[in-house]
């Protein structure tokens, strides 16, 4: 056994160990064991029939045609598809040749046809693939901050397997002596027909032989073809048909004796050689582990209960989820990426693995997790069928058991009139460079013209189901008094900011036209921001953090 295939062996092993290993963490990470879709599972009962005919038309559809990609971008769609063909042809055909392409055809070899130009053909589709996807994820960078980084090592390994492998075979067909190798290994000839086989290859197969020599004539070249068929052309093919290695060994030509000399092709076929090992035993610590998550992710969530530990591992970090949030507009606003679903995903990732800080991390975590809308756009768009929202919804949970939960809970803990002291007492922050509410409760002509007749107490649906224990301190039109009397500060932390529906029924009864409910959800914004800053019962403000 030779000392590649005992590299591959150790690789393969690795590689085996850590693809079980990670498929453990499916079931390990601390986010809740399994997730089930009622909705999704009867449906794929209904129109799909049996589990058997269910998974097969997500193999075709899901994992092998990447419908739910192509739906949302074709051209990424085909630059992905471009990499897994490329990739898997590589794999196969190449790579696994002498197992898969001799089961397929009884016999194989890399310098035949279709094998010569296939190989070239799919190393051509990864070249294709990143030149595609590449430059797409750059300029996305500029548009949404979220984690557009893949997993720079991998690809670089990737992108170094098909560029050596391209490299090494037109060196291959340049080099003089891997032509003298096969000579003496495969080829039973004497000098005269040696001699003619170099000139007919030299013509013909692009051999560059140094020093120069006066190529040989017609005679010497015809010998040669006889000797080639007969010594040859059973394992060689014309070297043209290779799409990407014959025109790059024209453009090595001149250079070729010099590359002969310093042993080019063995040091180019080491580092491919040791790149694939590498990508092997690397592939289950990489970010692209997803080749294998996703395709699980797929079978299992169509109605069937799944960890939410795959759904976090099948994650392809597209960033299509940040394009289709409803709440991206506030990034701006709040300062941090965290409101978009994909750093969100990483986040959670953290948390489910127990690394994140909960001082520096969670309370703008919860910030993002608590804006999230349930608008279930994410889910929808994303291209692997991931249940984002079942995600969210476990991982405010966490939050909540760690200390962070929405900012309505805790300031409804603590009566209107301790807010108003504590923010008393507190010194003062100054305003923001970019404010995040309006400036309505800041200006008299809003609330003035209130007469306190009630008529947005009499109206709103918060009063009228309140009961004793947990009904408003402070009703609508006190709210419009305390900013009368310059009391702000105690209106932030009432119940009735908090409460608000967000119904509009205070504001379109108003005799008198005043913004009520726009009023109170400022003031909720006002104090989402002012009373974040205050230490609260069970945990210590965090300085330069809002509230969550």
């Amino acid at each position: 056994m030779t000392s590649f295939a005992w590299a591959v062996a150790a690789a393969a092993a690795v590689a085996a160990a850590g693809s079980l290993w990670r498929m453990a963490g499916w079931r390990r990470l601390g986010l809740g064991q399994a997730r089930t879709s009622a909705r999704r599972g009867s449906e794929w009962q209904t129109s799909r029939g049996p589990w058997a005919r269910r998974a097969l038309t997500v193999l075709v559809l899901d994992v092998l045609g990447q419908r739910r990609l192509f739906a949302r971008d074709p051209v990424r769609w085909a630059a992905h598809l471009a990499l897994v063909v490329g990739f898997t042809g590589l794999f196969f055909l190449h790579a696994l040749g002498d197992v898969v392409a001799v089961k397929l055809t009884g016999a194989y070899a890399s310098t035949l046809g279709p094998w010569l130009w296939l190989r070239d053909l799919f190393g051509l589709m990864v070249l294709l693939g990143f030149a595609v996807g590449i430059p797409r994820r750059l300029l996305a960078r500029g548009r949404l901050p979220a984690p557009r980084r893949r997993d720079p090592l991998f690809v670089g390994a990737l992108l170094g397997i098909v560029l050596t492998g391209f490299v090494l075979n037109a060196i291959k067909i340049t080099s003089a002596p891997a032509f003298e190798r096969m000579l003496q290994e495969y080829a039973s000839v004497n000098s005269d027909e040696a001699a003619a086989l170099r000139a007919y290859w030299e013509a013909e197969y692009g051999v560059v032989f140094g020093p120069p020599t006066p190529p040989g004539g017609p005679a010497q070249r015809a010998a040669g073809e006889a000797v080639h068929q007969t010594a040859c052309a059973a394992c060689h093919d014309r070297p043209q048909i290779a799409l990407a290695s014959y025109p790059l060994s024209r453009l090595l030509r001149t250079a070729a004796p010099r590359l002969a000399s310093w042993g080019t092709e063995a040091l180019l076929l080491w580092l491919h050689l040791a790149l694939c090992v590498f990508a092997i035993a690397y592939l289950p610590f990489s970010r692209l582990f997803h080749v294998v998550s996703a395709p699980v992710a797929l079978l299992a969530g169509s109605g069937a209960a799944s960890p939410r530990g795959l759904a976090l591992d099948a994650c392809l970090r597209c960033g299509l989820c940040d394009e289709r949030c409803s709440v991206k507009a506030l990034v701006p606003l709040y300062g941090h990426a965290l409101m978009l679903p994909a750093v969100k995903l990483d986040a959670l990732r953290a948390v489910a693995r127990d690394r994140r800080d909960v001082a520096e991390g969670d309370s703008l975590l919860a910030e993002g997790a608590y804006a999230c809308s349930d608008c279930a756009r994410c889910t929808d768009g994303c291209p692997v069928g991931l249940s984002l929202d079942d995600l969210w919804a476990a991982g405010t949970d966490e939050l909540r058991q760690r200390g962070e939960p929405p900012a309505a809970d805790w300031v409804k803990a603590t009566s209107a009139a301790d807010w108003a002291d504590r923010l008393t007492a507190a010194p003062a922050t100054g305003i923001p460079t970019t404010p995040r509410y309006t400036s309505l409760t800041g200006d008299r002509r809003t609330f003035s013209p209130c007469v306190q007749c009630q008529t947005c107490t009499n109206v709103c649906p918060v009063v009228a189901h309140s009961d004793a224990t947990s009904g408003v301190d402070v009703t609508p039109q006190k709210v419009m008094n305390l900013l009368r009397l310059g009391l702000a500060d105690l209106a932030l932390g009432s119940r009735m900011v908090w409460d608000c529906a967000t119904c509009y029924q205070c504001q379109e009864h108003c005799p008198a036209g005043i913004r009520v409910t726009e009023v109170l959800y400022e003031l909720r914004n006002r104090g989402y921001e002012r009373l974040g800053e205050l230490p609260r019962p069970g945990r210590a403000a965090v300085p330069g953090q809002g509230a969550s």
